[in-house]
């Protein structure tokens, strides 16, 4: 899977990315919004994964723009934050392809995300026929 990480947590960083690698997962960074659309457009992805409080606009404005583009509109996304708990997971009651995850957490509920992201129809439609249900933490 190819996934953008958008973050400027260099501690978080140095944690996940060996990891997700490990996974066998190809990870492109991104000190923040303006930076992770800029690879998006250059390099499709298959998750997007975005802290909410981040320099420039914050995690929740580059959901929503993602959000508008047709390309982007189905793509699975994960939002996290230590400090805006209740607009993430508000946002994530209403998209079942919006993960959030409260900071701290480990790795073990990282994986269990990607997991179940895992046996997601990436890029198809939820309410079609044999679609599967949203993700559920």
């Amino acid at each position: 899977m190819v996934i953008v990480l958008a973050d400027d947590d260099q501690n978080l960083l140095a944690m996940l990315v060996p990891h997700l690698e490990h996974q066998g997962h190809t990870v492109l960074l991104a000190a923040n919004a303006a930076e992770l659309l800029k690879k998006i457009k250059a390099t499709r992805v298959d998750l997007m994964i975005s802290d909410i409080n981040m320099p420039g606009y914050d995690g929740i404005e580059l959901y929503t723009k993602i959000r508008g583009m047709p390309e982007y509109a189905a793509t699975p996304f994960i939002l996290w934050s230590g400090l805006e708990k209740e607009k993430g997971e508000a946002l994530a009651r209403k998209d079942p392809k919006l993960c959030f995850l409260k900071k701290p957490f480990n790795i073990a509920l990282l994986q269990k995300v990607f997991d179940e992201l895992a046996d997601l129809p990436l890029f198809g439609d939820f309410d079609s026929p044999g679609g599967k249900p949203g993700l559920k933490i």
